[in-house]
């Protein structure tokens, strides 16, 4: 039985400096300089031309795209005349120039070679490759150039600027100054706009004309199609008979979650005893006239619904809050999602303390493309920072594509291949990297009209525990694991006898929640999507916060996705030769990318036993340091018997984030685990005033890791988990953790950046052990030798 808390672990009372080194951006070998320079300066002559015939709304300031080859130096970019604005894609970044930086840049250029003696930073004009112009190509959306503009006299534009400086800065108020009084020039109607620091976008009402002339205006950097929600679903009443007289309410204390959907039918006889406060920000009552966030909202109470109704048992944990920020289509309303969103965690989180928020909404116009994450995914990143809030988000519903069509023919024959094709990739926000993303698996694999006749009619590409055939496939930014974790969201079929394998059923595949349109005994629903999947999670989430109601977002985070794992039928359902075509193509594990983490576990989440132990901490980190963590293990557990024991570690951590850097993150925080004689020997390896006499450190027991330290680096929730049969008594395991900062990133970091450990020990084959109490003597051992340090 999982009856203990879980213990508290202090990090050691030393820390050492990260080893540091003096890094000089490489030169670019060129052979003729000055007929490399000569062929610049005529590249830049036409495209200073090219921009002279662009729109803008600031005369003399330009905009250029520079192509470089190898590393460029871009904090020396304006040694030259012009200025970093963002970083594009790999080998490609963004510069604005007056007329006088446009003379100095080609000054410069034409010294190259001939009189180059005096020119500092050579040797950023030796990797540049090209120079050219932000196009209206470039400045189109993926959306845009997918469906094209709408057809009607007046649409809805997004358009986003160059988020130069940051939101409330001199020469931002300059810029937005400068557009605004353009759009008045040029009749466009402005209906909202968000200004954040990596972020300042628009939405505007405009012709066709005038759509052309914002995508070729000097300070946009995209235009876009508005976003749509992609929520589809089939709803099915499920009857029940009764239910039990006066379902309590949750106490006061309670952990509060908030669903930021399309409103709750907060009079559902289920939910109105959870029912704490609603707020509309679309125009409204928050009422749902949807059900899609009454939906969501039952899962996120109750968590497995079909159990509940089984046992005939309710009993609400948690308080509900509900803030409706999508219309009566579950879509997205004239205003700008963003700026809405920012409204309602603000009102939440200031006026009712909300901890957590489950966002089941997804952007189908904004797949994400490998490079920038924007949008809605931006401001969740920031405002999980802002606030010390968790999102817990779902990787959107993949339902098919038209061109190239995907699947072909049909849901069932090409399943599972489709679930890794470039057209159901994450959309926006599941790329947030301070979010929780969650995807689908499936349950049930019988339609009602399969379970009603006996007949063929419908067959179902997925089985229990598979990935749901609508679930979207990571990574996110730079390769960082995404989806985290995956739930139950539902399944679906092909009809067999109709010829149109292409179409896709759900009814009866789905999960059981909460009706909004409930009338008499129909206070349920039947519903499929990744949208219901994630709710399950923000249950958990809420469940883990009453237990641990001081603990941060970034501890709930690390506490969920340590104890997730990957569902053996998320690994077999690709084929040998599929796993090794997709690994050979982008160096990743198919699995991962679709089920992330796995599954979490119940069993010791929320209270350790005696063979499973959970070790927590929480501590802040400054730049370019480590921390040491000696893990209190016990000889019986380091037995040379053989035995299956694991150890699973999980980081997590909240960076500052910038859509202008490639990078996205401001600062890294990564951990290792290393096994060493002595804590004193494990900090040389780590010392920057060691490092001569004693080699980098990386994980040890690498043969029987599961995830690399590479790999799972790359996001700000990290896990592995090491699996032995056999130890030594004598060795001492130790995690390591460490920040670096980016050098842009300096100035938006704290001193001291928050983060969240998670250890679990488990020896589940030990029928006698007493694992838990032992590591806790271990603690109390280490806190007395501490005290006697001091």
């Amino acid at each position: 039985m999982a009856d203990f808390e879980h213990l508290r672990i202090e990090r050691a009372p030393f820390e050492n400096d990260r080893r540091t080194r003096k890094f000089n951006i490489p030169k670019h070998p060129r052979g003729d300089l000055r007929g490399h320079g000569k062929r610049l300066a005529d590249a830049l002559n036409s495209s200073f031309q090219n921009a002279q015939q662009q729109l803008t709304s600031r005369p003399g300031n330009f905009v250029l795209k520079i192509r470089y080859t190898g590393l460029l130096d871009i904090n020396h970019l304006h040694k030259h005349g012009v200025e970093f604005v963002s970083h594009e894609d790999n080998q490609l970044c963004v510069v604005f120039a007056n007329e006088a930086g446009l003379a100095k840049f080609a000054d410069h250029l034409q010294k190259l070679g001939i009189d180059d003696a005096e020119l500092t930073y050579k040797q950023i004009l030796e990797a540049i490759e090209g120079i050219d112009n932000w196009t209206a190509e470039d400045r189109t959306s993926w959306a845009i150039a997918k469906f094209s503009l709408p057809q009607e006299e007046f649409f809805i534009l997004d358009v986003e600027l160059w988020p130069v400086s940051v939101a409330h800065h001199p020469d931002r108020l300059i810029i937005c100054e400068a557009f605004e009084r353009w759009l008045v020039e040029t009749q466009i109607q402005r209906i909202d706009k968000i200004n954040l620091d990596s972020l300042l976008m628009y939405r505007l009402r405009v012709n066709t004309t005038q759509a052309s002339m914002l995508l070729n205006h000097g300070d946009v950097r995209l235009v876009d199609l508005p976003p749509t929600s992609g929520v589809r679903y089939s709803q099915l009443h499920c009857n029940i008979d009764d239910l039990p007289e006066n379902i309590p309410r949750p106490p006061a204390t309670a952990a509060r979650i908030c669903i930021l959907d399309s409103g709750i039918a907060t009079n559902h006889p289920l939910i109105a005893p959870a029912m704490a406060e609603s707020e509309d920000f679309v125009g409204g009552d928050g009422s749902d006239l949807n059900g899609h966030g009454t939906a969501v909202a039952g899962i996120a109470l109750y968590g497995d619904l079909e159990s509940c109704k089984a046992s005939n048992y309710w009993r609400p944990e948690l308080l509900l809050f509900n803030g409706r920020v999508l219309n009566e289509h579950a879509e997205f309303d004239v205003n700008t999602i963003e700026k809405t969103l920012v409204d309602a965690v603000t009102y939440f989180v200031d006026e009712h303390q909300c901890r957590i928020f489950n966002l089941s909404l997804g952007n189908t116009n904004s797949p994400y493309d490998g490079r920038h994450i924007r949008g809605i995914a931006y401001v969740l990143d920031k405002l999980a920072r802002d606030f010390n809030v968790l999102f817990i988000v779902s990787t959107g519903n993949f339902n098919g594509s038209n061109d190239p069509a995907v699947p072909r023919h049909s849901w069932r024959d090409e399943y599972p291949e489709y679930l890794l094709a470039e057209q159901s990739v994450l959309i926006d926000p599941a790329p947030a990297l301070n979010a929780i993303t969650v995807g689908s698996l499936a349950r049930h694999n019988a339609t009602f009209d399969t379970q009603r006749y006996p007949e063929i009619a419908h067959l179902a590409p997925a089985n229990k525990n598979q990935p749901s055939p609508f679930t979207r496939h990571g990574p996110s930014v730079k390769g960082a694991i995404k989806p985290e974790l995956v739930a139950t969201g539902g399944n679906l079929a092909s009809p067999m006898r109709t010829g149109q394998e292409h179409d896709a059923v759900m009814r009866g595949m789905g999960v059981l929640t909460c009706n909004s349109r409930f009338v008499g005994n129909t206070l349920f629903s039947e519903m499929s999507g990744t949208s219901f999947a994630a709710p399950y999670v923000t249950h958990l989430a809420g469940r883990l916060l009453n237990n641990y109601p001081r603990a941060s977002a970034n501890l709930l985070r690390a506490l969920l996705v340590n104890h997730a794992n990957l569902p053996s039928e998320a690994e077999t359902i690709f084929s040998e030769e599929m796993k090794h075509t997709y690994k050979a193509a982008c160096s990743r594990e198919a699995s991962r990318d679709i089920a992330g983490y796995g599954v979490v576990d119940e069993n010791e989440l929320f209270r350790s036993s005696e063979n499973v132990v959970v070790l927590i901490a929480e501590d802040e980190i400054e730049n370019n340091a480590h921390h040491f963590f000696e893990l209190p293990l016990p000889p019986e557990f380091l037995r040379t018997q053989r035995a299956a024991r694991e150890i699973r570690v999980t980081l997590t951590y909240c960076p500052a984030v910038r859509t202008t850097r490639l990078d996205y993150v401001a600062t890294k925080i990564h951990f290792r685990l290393v096994k060493d004689e002595s804590l004193e020997a494990v900090q040389r390896h780590f010392n920057q005033h060691t490092q001569g006499e004693t080699d980098t450190r990386n994980d040890d027991a690498t043969s029987n890791r599961d995830i690399t330290a590479e790999l799972r680096s790359k996001g700000t929730v990290q896990s592995s988990t090491w699996r032995m049969k056999q130890r030594n008594p004598n060795e001492k395991w130790f995690v390591v953790v460490t920040r670096q900062d980016r050098d842009w990133g300096e100035a938006l970091s704290m001193e001291q950046e928050d983060y969240a450990l998670v250890v679990t020990v488990t020896d589940r084959e030990n029928e006698h052990a007493q694992l838990y109490t032992q590591i806790a003597q271990q603690i109390e051992i280490q806190v007395k030798a501490r005290a006697r340090a001091i």
